[in-house]
């Protein structure tokens, strides 16, 4: 017969009462017990027996208590369970048995069972070499210690899974175990009476190389997986602290934003230093460079309120003009050729563009009005529900195209200024010996010119990296800047550094918070520094190479 109460009510006007509800669990529970607890809440009742089973009995109704599941927790299948106790939060169970296992059982959503939950192993710690006696747990954090019948005690952490000190005090069997309330202390009972007090100085348990850059399974997740989330709203939460979704977010912002910088960036310093006429090139290049002085704040500021709206309006339409703008300069330029010759040569060179411009403008209009054309016919009336349906993609507003435009947008000036000064710099001689031998200006600017000056393209490119690495507000007002592992272009992403710009805020002081974001720079300063260095060889050794020309 298992009797317990769990109900008091109290109120100003009238005395308490209290309900004591009596439960016999024999039919629910098959062989001695060895072993018991029950949550703080009274809701979940741990048993475990001699023969090695456990028993998770849901209380939440107090009359009709439920079997939910019966496992066998020990490897060797028979072995008694000897301790069990529930870490901060009671959703994990620490089981120590006679052989000396320790591990941890926690409940996660199962539609398959029952009752929609079953017990799972995510973590297995260090054994034992006695059956453990007495578990006590962190009343601060997910730290847990553990006694064995020879006296040996271990003080582990459930997140890290790592035994974090070995201690021996007597070689007696410890009867019980308490932690101090800071988390600060531990009292040792042992079974002749001995009492043993530690201090414990255990200031960043959770931290480990796993838990910073592996998949660690965390308290109600179906499985292992990279997760960032360093604050919670109650004192048993369970920081996360994965670096790999940070990192996967500053390269995919960096790749959208390359994606769209580079092909404009450096046609159109090409286009400027070799076919534009002087007049337009004195026009071109301050108006290019006067766009980095534009704050990194505004951008951001217009790429999330302004750009991110728009583009979910016609994103099929933009999708559209990738092949119809492309098709449209090509007409344009066999139309151009046809135009006869006493009126194309009438025109300065490089005022081709005023031609090209308006072809631009018209196969942008044309590709938004065939936009709802296509989505209607092709993508089912709504795209969004076609990328659910059809690829598992949901779409976010503020995600990596809109990154990839906007910080695009910021890089594209450093490119096209240092793209155009390596463009203008190749030497005169080149170009007009190539032009004498019947090359073309397109083959001249191609073959002879782009090799030359690719020392400094290079450069370009790579300075613009450096900046879209670090780009911070542009990241941090366009995305929706949730710290998720998704390579897809449709969701959003959270960067190192505009991590570092959310959180440092709620870090306290040398808290392992604020270590973890001093970790996040220094990699940030890696990064750059690794791909500054390899580039600034591979820009020497072309250098060398295209010298001789």
């Amino acid at each position: 017969m298992l009797q317990y109460s769990s109900e008091k009510t109290f109120s100003l006007l009238s005395e308490s009462e209290e309900k004591i509800y009596k439960n016999d669990l024999t039919n629910l529970v098959e062989y001695p017990i060895s072993a018991i607890e029950l949550d703080n809440f009274c809701e979940k009742l741990m048993i475990g027996t001699v023969n090695g089973w456990l028993y998770y009995i849901s209380l939440k109704d107090k009359e009709n208590p439920q079997l939910i599941q019966k496992i066998n927790p020990t490897p060797s299948g028979n072995s008694a369970i000897t301790s069990l106790g529930f870490i901060i939060g009671d959703q994990s169970v620490i089981v120590g048995d006679a052989d000396g296992n320790v591990t941890s059982w926690m409940r996660v959503l199962d539609e398959k069972t029952e009752y929609g939950w079953k017990l799972v192993n995510p973590h297995t710690f260090d054994s034992h070499q006695a059956a453990v006696t007495s578990v006590a747990s962190s009343l601060r954090n997910k730290s847990f210690i553990t006694g064995d019948s020879k006296g040996k005690i271990f003080l582990e952490h459930l997140t890290s899974e790592r035994t974090l000190i070995e201690l021996s005090g007597k070689e007696l069997p410890v009867k019980d175990i308490a932690f101090s309330p800071k988390g600060d202390g531990a009292v040792v009972l042992y079974e002749d009476g001995t009492i043993i007090s530690y201090e414990i100085k255990n200031p960043h348990p959770e931290i480990t190389l796993k838990t910073l850059f592996g998949k660690v399974w965390y308290e109600g997740y179906a499985k292992p997986e990279f997760v960032w989330q360093s604050t919670g709203g109650t004192d048993d939460f369970e920081p996360k602290f994965s670096l790999v979704p940070l990192i996967i977010g500053t390269l995919k912002g960096t790749f959208y934003a390359m994606l769209f910088a580079i092909p404009l960036a450096l046609f159109g310093a090409l286009y400027t230093s070799q076919f534009s006429h002087p007049q337009i090139r004195n026009y071109i290049k301050p108006t290019v460079e006067v766009m980095a002085a534009l704050p990194s704040v505004v951008i951001g500021f217009l790429a999330g309120l302004w750009l991110a709206p728009l583009l979910e309006r016609i994103l099929p339409g933009v999708f559209l003009m990738f092949i119809i703008v492309p098709i449209t300069i090509a007409i344009g330029a066999s139309l151009w050729k046809r135009i006869p010759g006493r009126i194309r040569y009438k025109l300065k060179p490089g005022y081709e563009l005023f031609f090209i411009l308006p072809l631009i403008i018209f196969a942008f209009y044309i590709a938004q009005w065939l936009g709802p054309i296509f989505e209607y016919h092709i993508l089912g009336g709504d795209y969004r529900t076609w990328l659910m349906n059809t690829l598992n993609e949901q779409y976010d507003q503020r995600n990596s195209i809109v990154v990839g435009f906007a910080m695009g947008f910021a890089v594209i000036p450093i490119i096209f200024t240092i793209c155009e000064d390596a463009l203008s710099s190749v030497p005169s001689s080149l170009t007009s010996a190539s032009l004498a031998l019947g090359a073309t200006k397109w083959e001249t600017a191609t073959r002879i010119v782009l090799p030359s000056a690719s020392p400094g393209i290079f450069s370009a490119i790579m300075i613009g990296f450096g900046r879209a690495v670090g780009e911070t507000m542009i990241v941090l007002m366009a995305t929706g800047n949730t710290p998720i592992l998704s390579f897809s272009p449709f969701n959003g992403m959270r960067t190192l550094s505009a991590n570092i710009a959310v959180e440092i805020p709620e870090a306290p002081y040398q808290g392992t918070l604020y270590r973890v974001l001093f970790l996040a720079a220094t990699l940030l300063f890696i990064l750059t520094f690794v791909v500054n260095t390899v580039a600034e060889i591979i820009r020497q050794r072309l250098r060398k190479k295209y010298a001789e020309l």
